[in-house]
């Protein structure tokens, strides 16, 4: 039985998804939104595998007044070593040499989804607009993977920059973000992501953007 199997046997759905997470990074604590976003899932769904996990003594709970409940691997438990080399077969390769640059005029915005995808393995790149993406794109001689762009900005809008970028690599993943979606947006866009966003859809829109075959697009004129 290889790893994948063992674990999907011993921890099915939800809660080999916990698993993973936590034991891939023992030392860490994580918050329920952490772990929903790790696995691309509503925090909601995962609650009820969290519980039985810290009473099977797979997890440790700590509790925070200021703060939500953080979760992280028990080194008491019984199969820990196991499960952390099992994890550690597991775990992608590829993501930690995957690029995202992301490109949004509110530094708070920014702030949050760096913070998000840099815990997920992702190595990322940030610009305040436009021209300053364009900056940072070439710089890298193109070494980029993904953009994740905001839609409304000063300049250079998120529609003419993919362009740009597209012009350059027309294989590179791109993935909108605004609280202003259009049916010109849709039509141009591989992939849109609504604000506000959470940690799971964010997520999964990127892991989903990065594992599809590259295809290259006509763009739009």
């Amino acid at each position: 039985m290889t790893d994948s199997n063992a674990l999907e046997a011993l921890f099915p759905g939800p809660r080999r998804v916990v698993l993973s997470a936590i034991f891939s990074e023992p030392d860490r604590w994580w918050t329920v939104p952490e772990l929903a976003g790790r696995a691309g899932v509503q925090p909601a769904s995962l609650r009820q595998h969290i519980v039985m996990l810290r009473e099977g003594g797979m997890i440790r709970e700590k509790q925070d007044e200021d703060g939500p409940n953080a979760y992280r691997a028990d080194p008491e438990c019984p199969i820990f070593d196991e499960l952390r080399s099992i994890v550690a077969k597991l775990a992608p390769k590829s993501r930690s040499s995957q690029t995202i640059l992301v490109v949004e005029d509110q530094p708070a915005t920014a702030q949050i989804t760096r913070i998000l995808l840099e815990s997920w393995g992702y190595r990322v790149l940030e610009a305040r607009g436009g021209v300053e993406a364009l900056g940072i794109y070439d710089q890298c001689d193109g070494a980029i993977d993904l953009l994740l762009t905001d839609v409304i900005m000063p300049g250079m809008n998120g529609p003419q920059l993919a362009e740009e970028l597209l012009n350059r690599n027309p294989e590179l993943r791109i993935v909108y973000m605004s609280g202003y979606p259009s049916d010109e947006l849709k039509d141009r866009a591989n992939a849109f992501l609504p604000k506000p966003f959470n940690p799971a859809s964010l997520s999964k829109m990127i892991r989903k953007e990065l594992d599809r075959p590259a295809v290259r697009r006509i763009n739009h004129s």
